[in-house]
């Protein structure tokens, strides 16, 4: 959650120590690791448009209540960057050959020689220049 404030400069060591106590009281061990949960995989017939509103239709999501994760094998068959610091790739699902347009925010290219990548995505309406099409929103990029 974004917030802004003001303070003295005098006042910024009492506000860094207050600030790490409370959120040292309210992250967990599992807040702290290096974990990603999923929703499981979406089979290739799941990757859809229809399933993506369906999706979206469900929330709202937010804090406490997080939108689905999904994971899965996906080929790189192209990647770009786009505004300086997003990856926008070009993948087709390794178990069942669908193709599919992903983004990944704040992402720097894939080494050259990637061909296939593990990911953990949400599924949501891209809505771009009139056209409505499902698209990947990644979250985390494992390539192998």
């Amino acid at each position: 959650m974004a917030a802004g404030l003001t303070l003295a400069e005098s006042d910024y060591p009492a506000f860094v120590d207050a600030f790490d106590a409370e959120v040292s009281s309210q992250l967990s061990d599992d807040d702290l690791a290096t974990v990603i949960w999923s929703d499981g995989e979406l089979a290739a017939s799941e990757l859809s448009l229809d399933t993506a509103q369906q999706l979206r239709a469900a929330g709202p999501w937010g804090q406490g209540f997080p939108a689905p994760v999904f994971d899965g094998e996906f080929r790189v068959l192209a990647q770009r960057v786009v505004g300086e610091r997003h990856l926008k790739l070009s993948l087709e699902v390794v178990s069942g050959g669908t193709r599919m347009d992903a983004i990944a925010f704040n992402t720097p290219a894939l080494p050259a020689d990637c061909d296939c990548a593990r990911m953990a995505y949400r599924l949501d309406v891209n809505e771009y220049r009139g056209l409505v099409s499902p698209q990947l929103v990644v979250e985390y990029i494992e390539t192998s």
